[in-house]
């Protein structure tokens, strides 16, 4: 039972359900509102719960930032709400630009988050790769298949959890620690890894797995944002081998994400090699976010 506000709960798993009903019938096209991403993440974030005007509204508390809500869930009394909202925590964040045409902006603060911005593609267009502008990626898919035609790509399973935690350790570890990879991104990951593995059917998660003989070569998992877009939380590749990452988003559009038109890649947090990768893929449209501040 979510509680009215002034009181808040944790988001427990079985707070999924309610959320769900509140995100159908107010549909979000950001990634933040994922189900999956909020419970995945919830050691990273604490989300917790409340009702304010009869809108669900979600209190965020990463370590790395003070806390802040997100945009309310719901169409009741919005201007009210935002105010209850930032009289708590001073910002609502990762906004999405339908909601600022619902409250007045007279004495508020609003702040473009780039870094936070989502970007969002066609999903045949990403199975398809024609056109020039994918050069590059069909030469990677082509020299992967020449070096190792025997690959597979089959659905991914949560009996494959060990395998991919061990690719998963494989890929950070040719990562070196800088202000885009810190100490705490290693275990933030590594947990939101572990959820989705523990609860992958509760959670409605889909995905694929690219296996060269017996080795896990990477992976991918995504679950429903909407009805026509499927967010892709978490995506990993070997990095001592070339062309996996194009293959496995290339495969999964075809195989796994397609009875959706539009896939969700979320984020580059500001991270610039990830950008110009996203980038590359020329995304549809990028989902624009702000912070709003009193």
């Amino acid at each position: 039972m979510i509680p009215e506000y002034p009181k808040l709960k944790s988001l427990e798993l079985e707070d999924l359900k309610n959320l769900g009903k509140h995100l159908e019938l107010n549909p979000k096209a950001v990634c933040e509102f994922s189900p999956t991403n909020l419970f995945i993440w919830k050691d990273f974030d604490r989300p917790r719960l409340t009702l304010i005007n009869g809108n669900l509204c979600i209190k965020i508390s990463p370590p790395n930032e003070p806390p802040y809500f997100l945009e309310p869930i719901g169409n009741n009394k919005l201007p009210e709400t935002a105010k209850t909202c930032l009289s708590e925590t001073g910002k609502i964040s990762r906004v999405s630009e339908s909601f600022l045409s619902l409250i007045p902006q007279e004495s508020l603060k609003i702040k473009c988050l780039r870094d936070h911005f989502d970007y969002i593609y066609s999903t045949k267009e990403l199975a398809e790769l024609k056109g020039k502008k994918f050069d590059g990626k069909r030469n990677h898919i082509k020299k992967f298949q020449s070096r190792f035609p025997e690959y597979k790509f089959i659905p991914l399973e949560p009996e494959m959890k060990r395998a991919a935690m061990d690719l998963f350790e494989k890929w950070y570890k040719a990562r070196k620690q800088t202000r885009y990879f810190p100490k705490f991104a290693h275990e933030s990951q590594k947990k939101a890894l572990e959820e989705s593995f523990k609860y992958f059917n509760e959670l409605r998660l889909v995905g694929g797995s690219l296996f060269v003989g017996k080795a896990l070569k990477g992976f991918s998992i995504g679950s429903e944002l909407n009805r026509e877009t499927v967010s892709v939380h978490l995506q990993y590749g070997d990095p001592s081998t070339q062309g996996t990452s194009q293959v496995i988003l290339w495969e999964a559009c075809k195989k796994i994400y397609s009875k959706y038109t539009l896939i969700n890649l979320e984020q580059d947090l500001g991270i610039p090699g990830l950008r110009k990768s996203k980038l590359s893929y020329h995304p549809y449209k990028l989902e624009r976010k702000f912070e709003i501040e009193v």
